[in-house]
């Protein structure tokens, strides 16, 4: 089922925080509301859910409009699902309980529930566990309740509000994946709303990056990965470092490096802002042709990752390599750097402005 909004903006007293949003989010699409805590992004969700009344434009589902001009429907009868930040299950009733709550508000004959009900018992991997009271399971499992319970009543769309952002950071990260799968078995379309990059990264077919109740730019995630329309989508979406420099006679020469790196393309000239992310840069002989020399200064072992802080002319330059490059450098050694990727932006003297993040 499609979600189409028009228009849509949402003020609170002289605060806007939605400003004339327009969008088509496709059927069986998953699709991440992705900013800072106080862009708009939970507004956009809880206006499509119908927890909130926009100020103005339109909400369409599929071919209904539920929301706009002397039009709303309210929740219960938008066809949605909802799964919340806080798990919201019922503490005295067990799994199966909570899980069929929806089905019995509708009035579905017994047999049906039961049918239902282990069915996404199944899908949530959680049948084992039908009869446990929720304070027996892990917050996981009671995440699983959550979701089981807004997909039993056969929505057409889900919508999640920041729904693993309770749980430690290895349950985080399966569950990531879980939601994904079960979303796609079952056809489902998904609007997510989230601040962590990583989760967006992951779980999305296209990301809407919002601040200060505008989208900055969407589109698939290597898209704004790698091709970010702005200083601030490239600074929120991954690590990344900015550097100022001349584009001139297809090359860029960086202020502080006091280097010039290969630039053909001369998309920009003048005055320009380059930002690099640190696994674009590739650690190399010092004595290879056409190496940038550096000295480290510190490094981290992550375990799979080495991040390197590295002196590079009067730059201090982040360099995220694997692992095993703790193995061949140490701080005070000097090593060869090549820029394997970077990203150009015209250098107004705007990139403070650019990179303020408004709450």
């Amino acid at each position: 089922m499609s979600i189409t909004i028009k228009n849509l903006t949402k003020s609170y007293g002289n605060v806007e925080v939605l400003k004339n949003f327009s969008e088509v989010f496709a059927d069986g699409e998953f699709v991440t509301l992705l900013g800072p805590s106080g862009c708009g992004k939970t507004t956009m969700l809880r206006s499509i859910a119908g927890f909130e009344i926009p100020t103005s434009g339109e909400i369409w589902i599929d071919d209904r409009l539920v929301s706009g001009g002397k039009t709303f429907v309210p929740p219960e009868k938008r066809d949605i699902g909802m799964v919340f930040q806080s798990y919201a299950v019922w503490p005295h009733m067990n799994v199966t309980d909570n899980i069929a709550y929806p089905l019995k508000i509708q009035h579905v004959s017994k047999q049906e529930i039961q049918q239902r009900v282990g069915k996404i018992l199944e899908v949530v991997h959680l049948s084992q566990y039908a009869q446990r009271m929720p304070n027996q399971l892990s917050g996981g499992q009671q995440q699983r309740i959550a979701l089981a319970r807004a997909l039993v009543a056969h929505p057409k769309v889900l919508l999640l509000d920041e729904p693993l952002s309770n749980l430690d950071a290895k349950l985080r990260e399966s569950m990531r994946f879980e939601i994904k799968e079960i979303t796609q078995d079952l056809k489902i379309s998904v609007v997510y709303v989230t601040h962590d990059q990583t989760e967006a990264m992951a779980m999305s077919d296209r990301i809407f990056l919002i601040n200060q109740g505008v989208v900055q730019q969407s589109g698939t995630p290597d898209e704004i990965y790698n091709h970010p329309a702005n200083q601030f989508v490239a600074d929120f979406l991954g690590k990344v470092q900015f550097f100022k420099g001349i584009a001139e006679n297809g090359t860029i020469t960086l202020n502080d490096w006091h280097t010039a790196l290969s630039y053909p393309e001369m998309a920009h000239t003048g005055k320009v802002e380059i930002a690099i992310r640190p696994e674009n840069i590739q650690l190399i002989p010092s004595d290879e042709q056409g190496a940038i020399q550096g000295l480290v200064q510190r490094l981290y072992y992550l375990g799979d990752t080495t991040d390197l802080r590295i002196q590079v002319g009067d730059a201090n330059v982040r360099v995220i390599a694997d692992g095993f490059a703790r193995n061949s450098t140490a701080p005070g050694k000097n090593v060869g750097l090549r820029v394997r990727d970077f990203m150009v932006f015209a250098d107004d003297d705007s990139l403070q402005e650019h990179l303020k993040i408004r709450t």
